[in-house]
C-alpha cells in the first residue's frame, strides 16, 4: 500500500510552526511514512524550502473558498474547506490527515489500517466526528462528488468539518473500526487535565498519541491558558534549538502549572 501523512498549509505562513512540529513529532515518533504538506500559491519560496529540508514533500494546491462564508463559525474557517484537496492525492491509496495544530506523541502508523471514513469523536458533539485527524483513500471522483455538494446545505461549523459529516453522513453508525479512540485526537486541554488530576486520569494519559489543539494556538497565543504549553514547545525547540532557553521554558511550564492549578481547585 502507497501512504502518506497529509497537512496543509495555505493563504499564508502562519500556520508554519504548527507543521514544523507536527513534522518533527511525527519523525520522533518513529515513522518512515512520507509526510505530505499541501500548500497554496501564497506560501513562499523561503516556507517551502524550510519544510522540505524538514522532510516534507510539498503539493501545490488551488485555494478553495467557503461556498457559505457567512456561516463562518471563526475567521480560519475561510480557507479550511482547501482541505478537501486532500482527496486528489491519488498517488496515495490512503492517507492519514493530521492539522496543522496536531502533535504526536506516539506512533499512529496503526492507522493506515482504518477504513475510509475513520476518525474521532468531536469533543462538543461526539456523535460526529472531528475533522483534525482522518484516515481517508484518495479519489478524485469522491473529490469530484464533494465539489458537486459544496454550497448545497449549510455547514454546522461553517466550515470542512460540518460539510463532511454531511458527506459521510451516519458516520457514528459505521462499523466500529470507522470510530478512532479519543487517544488518537485528544484536545489539549483535555490532555492537561489527565495530568494535573492525579488519579485513574493519570493512567488514561498514557493512551494519548495525537494531542490537538483546538482552541489555543501555542504559536499564536500568549499566554496559553488552556494547557499541553510545554509538550508543544519542548517540539519546537527541537525544530528551532536557536529559539529555547531557560527562560521561555520556565514559562511554558509555568502556563501548564496554572492550568493545573484551575483544576485542582474546580474538582477539590
Amino acid at each position: 500500500m502507497k501512504k502518506a501523512y497529509a497537512t496543509m498549509l495555505c493563504t499564508d505562513d502562519a500556520y508554519l510552526p504548527g507543521v514544523e512540529v507536527l513534522g518533527s513529532s511525527l519523525k520522533s515518533s518513529g515513522t518512515t511514512i512520507p509526510m505530505v504538506a499541501m500548500v497554496t500559491s501564497e506560501i513562499g519560496a523561503t516556507t517551502r524550502e524550510a519544510l522540505t529540508s524538514q522532510g516534507w514533500q510539498i503539493r501545490e494546491v488551488e485555494h478553495i473558498p467557503n461556498p457559505k462564508p457567512a456561516a463562518e463559525m471563526l475567521p480560519r474557517f475561510a480557507a479550511a474547506y482547501t482541505k478537501l484537496r486532500v482527496w486528489q492525492l491519488a498517488e496515495f491509496e490512503k492517507v492519514v490527515l493530521l492539522d496543522a495544530d496536531t502533535l504526536v506523541v506516539k506512533n499512529v502508523d496503526d492507522l493506515f489500517e482504518r477504513p475510509e471514513l475513520s476518525a474521532g469523536p468531536d469533543f462538543f458533539l461526539p456523535d460526529r466526528f472531528n475533522s483534525g485527524v482522518m484516515v481517508l483513500e484518495p479519489r478524485q471522483a469522491t473529490f469530484e462528488r464533494m465539489e458537486r455538494r459544496l454550497g448545497e446545505e449549510v455547514s454546522y461549523d461553517g466550515g470542512d468539518q460540518g460539510f463532511l459529516n454531511l458527506f459521510f453522513e451516519g458516520w457514528y453508525a459505521k462499523p466500529v473500526e470507522h470510530r478512532l479512540p479519543a487517544g488518537y485526537n485528544m484536545a489539549n486541554f483535555i490532555y492537561e487535565f489527565m495530568h494535573a488530576h492525579k488519579t485513574a486520569w493519570k493512567n488514561l494519559q498514557q493512551e494519548v498519541k495525537i494531542v490537538h489543539y483546538m482552541v489555543q494556538k501555542p504559536w499564536r497565543s500568549a499566554p496559553v491558558v488552556t494547557g499541553a504549553s510545554q509538550i508543544w514547545w519542548d517540539a519546537y525547540f527541537k525544530v528551532h534549538p536557536e529559539k529555547a532557553s531557560a527562560l521561555r521554558s520556565g514559562v511554558h511550564k509555568a502556563e501548564d502549572r496554572s492550568f493545573d492549578n484551575i483544576v485542582h481547585w474546580l474538582v477539590g
